[in-house]
């Protein structure tokens, strides 16, 4: 789609028809977004984030696709909606599993802003051990080095929301906002407007009335408060009435996921909820809530019970006999497992070259980054025309002259 086509008149991304538009869709058609653009959308999510904050709501999962475009302009959605966050948005203290504030989701919007800066994401790789240990001891790339438009001010913005400890990041969502509005040329982007004052004398309503064959025609009549206040008043005590009816009696699931169990129990607890926990084998650190339901934010009545998945901490070694060497070590490496030393021996089951065994059995759990030997088929064992077992090193058999 050409980028003329992609813009309003505001020069805002248009919004396809049928879905939220979000900051995945736009930075996915055009790379590296220009950095007025940059400015605008990040000044405006976190205006919205610190509002968030301050109600004592963290997100938890800030990604890409919860930044999306509506009619106000760009925001955030789906707070407390996660089960374990997006590993390539992770904050290095969730990646260990340590408790979490503000100073995570500072750190989660910080990778967003390096991604709408330069294109591309500070740490990617294919398996999701590997991101974490990037987010927790891999200094990110200077935004400069992979997009030279991005400017000096703006660079030193996004290399302190991703600082390692929280300590050396923005504080608040509203101290990482300041910095991005002092940023040459972000003060004009974003305008505050004043509500208009309101009509104390009189104002506006617009009635609908049936004309034709029921379709409404617009009408506007002024009235007088008095007669707009009345049934209002009237409608929002039956209103507040049926809301409290189901209120009462309840309390809001706080958020839980990728805090450590007895924080998650304490917290929980404290609300007067029941717990549920299972556990799980999981790469996440052991005692780590991988999942919870129901879900944050919602409403839960105390006599009922939170169930928790914790990470076990463990993951089983597959089974890798028969497997290529490389594919042995890359299914190792998708469990967060080490490949180790690599032996070799005579096999008259496995052809050479395929991994007859790991050094530790199939199905024994483990932690992860454990390092797993492999031993490798060198060929076959035994002569297959006369029986005899075949030498070390040997290319033929000594008795009958096979070829091996």
């Amino acid at each position: 789609m050409a980028e003329a086509d992609n813009t309003m008149g505001s020069g805002e991304p248009a919004t396809p028809a049928g879905k939220d538009f979000n900051l995945a869709d736009l930075v996915e058609e055009r790379g590296a977004l220009p950095e007025p653009e940059v400015l605008k959308t990040f000044i405006e999510v976190l205006g919205g984030l610190d509002a968030a904050h301050r109600e004592g709501m963290l997100h938890r999962d800030i990604n890409p696709t919860r930044i999306v475009l509506d009619g106000s302009g760009w925001k955030l959605i789906d707070f407390g909606q996660d089960k374990v966050g997006t590993v390539r948005y992770m904050s290095p203290e969730r990646c260990q599993g340590k408790p979490v504030d503000v100073r995570s989701d500072v750190y989660s919007l910080g990778v967003a802003l390096y991604l709408a800066a330069t294109g591309k994401l500070p740490f990617d790789a294919e398996m999701k051990f590997q991101v974490m240990d990037a987010h927790i001891g891999t200094p990110p790339p200077p935004p400069r080095a992979t997009n030279p438009a991005v400017s000096v001010e703006l660079e030193q913005v996004i290399l302190k929301a991703l600082a390692k400890s929280p300590t050396d990041r923005f504080q608040t969502a509203a101290e990482f906002r300041q910095a991005l509005g002092a940023v040459p040329g972000a003060a004009e982007l974003v305008k505050v407007v004043p509500p208009a004052p309101a009509d104390t004398e009189t104002q506006t309503v617009e009635v609908l009335e049936p004309v034709g064959l029921g379709e409404p025609s617009p009408q506007s009549k002024r009235l007088k408060p008095a007669v707009i206040l009345v049934p209002l008043a009237a409608a929002v005590v039956t209103v507040v009435g049926l809301l409290l009816t189901g209120i009462i009696g309840t309390r809001r699931v706080p958020a839980v996921t990728g805090r450590s169990n007895a924080e998650a129990e304490q917290a929980v607890r404290a609300i007067g909820f029941r717990i549920e926990a299972d556990t799980i084998d999981d790469t996440l650190p052991a005692g780590t809530v991988t999942a919870q339901e129901p879900e944050a934010g919602g409403r839960w009545r105390r006599s009922m019970a939170v169930r928790l998945t914790v990470s076990s901490g463990r993951v089983e070694v597959p089974l890798l006999g028969g497997l290529a060497l490389a594919d042995a070590r890359a299914k190792l490496a998708q469990l967060a497992l080490t490949p180790g030393k690599v032996d070799s021996q005579f096999s008259d089951k496995y052809a050479a070259g395929a991994v007859i065994a790991g050094d530790i059995a199939a199905g024994t759990k483990v932690t992860p980054h454990s390092s797993v030997g492999l031993t490798v088929s060198t060929g076959l064992a035994t002569c297959p025309d006369c029986g005899a077992p075949r030498e070390a090193r040997a290319k033929f058999c000594t008795r009958c002259g096979y070829k091996y």
